[in-house]
């Protein structure tokens, strides 16, 4: 899990937020009806959201830039609860960690950790771990 804080921390040009308080980890649980794995709960405790190499991470906290509370698509719960809304296949237990927005593509982390691509009623694991898929978003492009 320190692997993950450690590997974002040395990503270049990274974006990322302030990170979250306990408070705003609880309530995001609560308003998902889930529990967060351990690594999301480290990655917004440190970052919040994070924007690196064409890649968007949801999260909770507070902006770098404005110091105000993460909102819209960068907002994890708001993210998840439109996505719920919206489409009646989204699973259960799992959190929109980022909208690849390509044909409704979906990445997704269900509570043991594991992500997921979600598009309409299609579900795939694509990931053990939260850190797996990040080593993949950082591989360079292929020309």
């Amino acid at each position: 899990m320190s692997d993950l804080i450690e590997i974002i921390n040395a990503i270049p040009h990274l974006y990322r937020g302030k990170g979250c308080t306990d408070e705003q980890l609880a309530a995001a649980q609560e308003a998902l009806g889930m529990t967060f794995p351990p690594e999301y709960i480290a990655y917004v405790r440190a970052f919040g959201c994070i924007e690196c190499n064409a890649h968007e991470w949801a999260g909770l906290g507070f902006s770098q830039h404005t110091g105000n509370e993460i909102s819209g698509a960068f907002n994890v719960v708001n993210l998840t609860q439109r996505e719920r809304e919206i489409n009646d296949d989204f699973p259960t237990k799992m959190l929109v960690l980022e909208n690849a927005c390509i044909d409704g593509i979906l990445i997704t982390v269900d509570e043991a950790g594991a992500v997921y691509q979600v598009q309409y009623e299609t579900c795939r694991k694509l990931f053990d771990s939260i850190s797996a898929y990040l080593d993949w978003c950082m591989l360079p492009d292929e020309e």
